[in-house]
């Protein structure tokens, strides 16, 4: 600190004239010589607001993030009325990913300052960070009425709008942006990279091919360009193309994770084992203390079952993300996996003392306690993650198994397989006299979908092959005539829900719904989907194209979808609470919270089903 002895009083004036200094030299990246001046304003008023907010500028520019915070802190306790402590705040927050933290930042500077335009666009991007995409949309758009013609806006609108699945919204307002004028090409290739993206959720995939390379004849080393241009190639059908798409992009940034993780499913579903998950490694040569590359690698690892391998790449990933609690929550669903339960449940309380709100992590501590014998522990952790995420489906699955283990009633009122599993004949749609001859045609047309060697690996099915893309309302014509009869029952079936207001499933109950996710499956001998439930659902759906002859046999039930079978081990004598025979032509509705799996089958034919989550609107 500055020696202050013989140096005389600095008045509010000298102390304003100071200031202004400290910020030139901030200006200019001189930062000793700001370090200096500020320090001279602390040393005769050690609150003033003026000095500690440079300070905490000048630890931004140092990347002494802690420090910069307790400045900036101690300078809203000392002056709470300026916007520009709260905006700077904020966006110190958001550099930090505590985007929840920072949106509060945001707001207070608008309350101080409505027309604070910058402040609504971070506002808006810290939103867009914590996942509210709806309230990011109104923050940008409240921007946009304080600056109508903002491009930027306009390009962060589109980009919000894309994840919203609003993808023709989205079109609409970059076209808009790049009628302005856009002599800034790094501008004028971002709103054409977002426009890609539009085009790309449109399955208008050539357009958004040459859209994106309009965006890098502009700007080649745009960030996200070639991870999007793996994605569009995807859906053009050119798995080897995405390949080198994604290795180029990991090339210019070899720790971005979106390629890294796309690229190996797609390694994985092509049956290219020798390179698959090699780009973690040779990322990690050039930055070994990159902790979420043996994260991510892990968590592969976790889905493959090699849990030994999983279990080393997570203790490094502790080591380097201290903070994180991926890398203990997998810990301990390995170690329960391995009847290690004590070291298991150690590693659950260490990831929920780190984050005591993430619904996930109490969903994984139940499902360890069930393992573990321990089912009053069990429904206490899935409570208190329903209590966090009432809608979590994982949750509610993992309370049923708990109260089914301790002999609860309320078990039966949760699932009731013979009233909530409901079964559909569909009426044959529209141009079609039966279902079989729509089902063969349906099959057929299926077959230029299914074009991949493998399941993925993140997927429940298993000896088969599902669709990537969502396959209602992406221009399958048949596909469409058979959800107007899909619109239908899944309509009749929520008429038919009871008033519960305490139950799950029924307190949801709309008669208006959207589909949340839809794809289609296909198994082939010995294929079966492994029992899970749809946690971000709440009706989910089989309808069967295609079956074999083997699931005639009742006693065997080959190719039947059970329900109540939980994914794990919990030491039911009958795990199985209901079966149904596959029939082509039938759709099976349930709650998107029930167990349920599929009985492999061996047959020479495959078995072909469209699935879907409806969700309420």
């Amino acid at each position: 600190m500055t020696d202050t002895t013989h140096v005389p009083a600095l008045n509010e004036a000298d102390r304003h004239r100071a200031a202004q200094q400290a910020l030139d030299f901030l200006n200019r990246n001189e930062l000793l010589a700001a370090e200096g001046t500020i320090e001279s304003i602390l040393a005769h008023a050690p609150e003033d607001p003026d000095g500690l907010y440079l300070m905490g500028a000048l630890r931004r520019m140092q990347n002494r993030g802690e420090a910069a915070e307790q400045y900036y802190r101690r300078a809203i306790a000392s002056d709470p009325n300026r916007p520009l402590t709260h905006y700077n705040l904020g966006n110190l927050l958001r550099a930090m990913g505590r985007n929840d933290e920072a949106a509060g930042s945001f707001r207070e500077a608008i309350r101080l300052k409505p027309n604070y335009f910058e402040a609504h666009l971070n506002l808006g991007l810290a939103l867009q960070g914590t996942g509210d995409f709806a309230a990011a949309e109104k923050a940008f758009r409240d921007g946009l009425r304080l600056q109508p013609n903002s491009l930027l806006l306009k390009q962060c609108l589109g980009a919000v709008l894309n994840d919203q699945n609003r993808a023709r919204e989205a079109e609409a307002v970059l076209r808009q942006a790049l009628a302005l004028n856009t002599r800034d090409q790094r501008q004028a290739a971002a709103l054409l990279h977002n426009m890609s993206v539009s085009l790309k959720l449109q399955r208008r995939y050539h357009d958004a091919l040459q859209t994106l390379d309009r965006a890098k004849a502009l700007v080649p080393d745009m960030p996200l360009a070639d991870y999007n241009r793996g994605n569009i190639l995807q859906g053009l059908g050119l798995p080897e193309e995405a390949v080198d798409a994604y290795r180029a992009a990991i090339a210019r940034n070899p720790l971005d994770i979106l390629a890294h993780s796309d690229l190996n499913k797609l390694l994985y579903r092509l049956g290219r084992k020798d390179e698959f998950l090699r780009s973690y490694d040779e990322a990690a040569l050039l930055y070994p203390d990159a902790g979420h590359l043996p994260m991510y690698k892990g968590t592969f690892l976790f889905e493959m079952g090699d849990y030994d391998a999983a279990l080393e790449h997570y203790e490094r990933a502790a080591a380097l993300l201290p903070s994180h609690v991926t890398p203990h929550d997998g810990r301990a669903l390995i170690l329960a996996r391995k009847r290690e339960f004590e070291e298991a449940i150690r590693e659950h309380e260490t990831a929920l003392k780190m984050e005591p709100e993430n619904a996930h992590a109490w969903v994984n501590f139940s499902e360890t306690l069930i393992r573990a014998g321990d089912a009053k522990k069990g429904l206490s952790a899935s409570e208190r993650a329903m209590a966090i995420a009432p809608d979590d489906q994982h949750a509610l699955a993992m309370w049923g198994l708990a109260l089914r283990s301790l002999g609860d009633a309320r078990e039966e009122w949760l699932n009731d397989y013979e009233n909530f599993v409901q079964i559909f004949e569909l009426e044959p749609p529209d141009g079609y006299a039966d279902m079989e001859s729509f089902n063969r045609d349906l099959n057929t047309y299926l077959d230029r979908l299914h074009t991949d060697t493998r399941e993925s690996i993140d997927q429940s099915l298993r000896g088969g092959t599902q669709t990537a893309d969502e396959i209602f309302g992406a221009g399958h014509d048949l596909v469409e005539r058979l959800r107007a009869r899909v619109d239908e029952a899944v309509a009749a079936y929520i008429a038919r829900m009871r008033e519960d207001e305490k139950h799950p499933l029924l307190r949801r109950r709309n008669p208006g719904f959207r589909y949340a996710g839809s794809w289609s499956s296909r198994l082939y001998d010995c294929g079966f989907h492994t029992n899970h439930v749809h946690p971000q659902g709440w009706i989910s759906s089989a309808y069967y194209i295609a079956v074999p002859e083997t699931v005639e046999d009742a006693g065997e039930k080959q190719g039947w979808i059970k329900f109540g079978e939980p994914a794990f081990d919990a030491g039911y004598k009958e795990p199985v609470r209901r079966a149904i025979r596959p029939v082509p032509g039938a759709l099976v509705l349930f709650p998107s919270f029930m167990w349920h799996g599929t009985v492999p089958f061996r047959a020479p034919v495959s078995r072909t089903t469209i699935a879907f989550d409806a969700v309420p609107k």
